[in-house]
């Protein structure tokens, strides 16, 4: 086992630890909010197409959820 950092870690080739589940889980969010954009595509505009989009891929790349970003003390 690696260790990459506290809560981190490749196991047989897989990353392990909450910060991969925490991972996995927004990328799935983000790939559920894509797949209902496509599905209403035709039925928005250019920007609230782009809007959209942009908001799916910021909840990707973000350092925290927003609840825990505004709620949690800091450290």
């Amino acid at each position: 086992m690696t260790f990459i950092e506290p809560g981190l870690y490749v196991r047989n080739g897989f990353a392990e630890g909450p910060l991969a589940d925490a991972a996995l889980s927004r990328a799935a969010r983000s790939g559920q909010l894509l797949d209902e954009l496509q599905g209403q595509a035709t039925t928005t505009t250019g920007g609230q197409l782009r809007d959209a989009v942009h908001r799916a891929l910021c909840r990707l790349t973000q350092e925290q959820p927003p609840s825990a970003r505004s709620t949690a003390p800091p450290r």
